[in-house]
């Protein structure tokens, strides 16, 4: 699996979408990272409680923490619309700040990622044949006797 920038912006109220339109399936990991010099605010007792009246419909809160200069907020999709999400969190972004980190000050760039898994490489059409080849011919050897 791996993680894939759907949204990027220099403040929650500039979030633009870089992929458009996507449907997240249930279960899908969803990632607010934030650059910021004060990553240990998201690390402070009660951060998950700070952000938990603003997540979207559609999303479950799961984590709160900051990590090497980011403050990572993890959700987890209950099936929703990208565009729907970002635009509750670009109208709401105020009163997020109001509820106790003062972002504007402190982040520099957010991104919004979400986790996509890797498509499964397809089998060779050779290989296929090889394989039905083979079976065939276990089927239709006479038995020793």
């Amino acid at each position: 699996m791996a993680w894939q920038t759907v949204a990027e912006g220099a403040s929650l109220g500039e979030l633009k979408s870089t992929v458009g339109e996507l449907k997240l399936p249930k279960g899908s990991k969803v990632r607010v990272v934030m650059d910021t010099w004060e990553a240990w605010a998201f690390d402070a007792p009660g951060a998950e409680l700070v952000f938990r009246p603003f997540v979207p419909d559609g999303l479950n809160l799961v984590d709160v923490w900051g990590e090497s200069g980011k403050g990572i907020v993890e959700m987890e999709a209950d099936p929703a619309w990208l565009l729907a999400i970002l635009a509750f969190i670009k109208a709401h972004w105020l009163a997020i700040i109001i509820a106790g980190f003062v972002l504007t000050v402190i982040v520099s760039f957010i991104r919004i990622m979400v986790e996509v898994v890797a498509a499964p490489t397809p089998i060779p059409a050779a290989l296929i044949i090889i394989g039905v080849v083979l079976l065939a011919m276990m089927v239709m050897r006479k038995p020793d006797t």
